[in-house]
């Protein structure tokens, strides 16, 4: 199966497909994922290919690169410089992780945000959805197995989505990515998701004691300030629950407060009197009375949906999934 599609896509398809192959072996399978629907165009990925390494499959994005031409403006860097990578264990070939790095592959064009090494992707449920997994987010790392790239139009690089649990996820704010990837690597170097394994949370080192600021970096964060001042900030249902698991212990420990990062924009939380809500350029700061730290928590981590408090009158949190 191998060659025949990817020509059709271009030399920067057939350069990355001939890294794949010289790595796994010939083609298994390829998939012209459609795109969400919230995705408009003709959909964000030329083609996933699927090989078959020893134990798992591997899946690979074509179309975040340049595959046919050069248009981007940086000569020295393929489209947006990544394409995306899943290695997954399952008796059958993986379809829903097909569509997973679709969905994925169409928050990057629409949105205009890329991906990068140590960034997480909450979901905000199972990673494969209708299943029973504990696993409900992912880490971006390198693969293990083709890291860097060059093609005809600029480098990139292979970035694998890893599975994590919730708590794994939450470990990786306190002791950082690299242990929690360590402890997943033991036995497993190509960092396989396996949607049936548990957490791993019992090989990682403590949380270091802590003072000072905690920063989350998210996907989906935007805000805006209306009339008469109302601010509106939008967020992703997975950040918003990671976001209302941290707050109190963030908010609680000696000088804490917590950086709320996505892209350019920032929403800073302190824990002080009064309530305030004060826009300053591209960073919101957001002051919590302490009474009020737990309740906010509570419904930053429910469902999608808009929410208002009654300490900040002016301020509509939207929860998207």
């Amino acid at each position: 199966m191998s060659g025949g599609a990817a020509r059709a896509l271009g030399p920067g398809a057939n350069a990355i497909e001939a890294a794949v192959v010289a790595a796994d072996g010939p083609v298994a399978a390829r998939h012209h994922p459609q795109a969400p629907q919230r995705f408009g165009g003709r959909g964000p990925l030329g083609e996933v290919i699927v090989t078959r390494p020893p134990g798992h499959w591997h899946l690979v994005t074509l179309g975040l690169s340049e595959l046919g031409s050069k248009e981007s403006p940086d000569p020295s860097v393929s489209g947006w410089g990544f394409e995306l990578t899943f290695r997954v264990v399952s008796d059958e070939e993986p379809l829903w992780a097909v569509e997973l790095l679709a969905s994925l592959a169409g928050y990057v064009w629409s949105t205009r945000r890329s991906f990068a090494p140590g960034h997480h992707v909450e979901l905000g449920g199972p990673l494969r959805l209708g299943s029973t997994t504990s696993l409900s987010a992912a880490m971006v790392v390198r693969d293990p197995g083709l890291g860097a790239l060059h093609g005809p139009f600029g480098a990139l690089e292979a970035l694998q989505l890893l599975g994590l649990t919730a708590d794994e996820l939450e470990a990786a704010t306190d002791v950082g990515n690299e242990a929690v990837v360590e402890v997943l690597a033991r036995g497993n170097p190509l960092l396989v998701t396996d949607l049936a394994r548990g957490s791993a949370i019992a090989g990682l080192p403590p949380p270091p004691a802590r003072s000072g600021p905690m920063e989350l970096e998210v996907g989906t964060l935007g805000w805006s300030v209306g009339r008469r001042g109302r601010v509106s900030v939008e967020l992703g249902a997975g950040a918003a629950a990671t976001l209302g698991r941290l707050l109190g212990r963030a908010l609680r420990r000696p000088g804490g407060t917590l950086r709320l990062v996505g892209g350019e924009l920032e929403v800073v939380f302190s824990a002080g009197e009064p309530a305030g809500c004060e826009p300053a350029g591209p960073v919101l700061e957001l002051r919590v009375p302490p009474d009020q730290i737990d309740d906010l928590a509570g419904r930053l981590g429910g469902p999608p949906g808009s929410y208002c408090h009654q300490a900040w009158p002016r301020l509509t949190w939207r929860v998207v999934p």
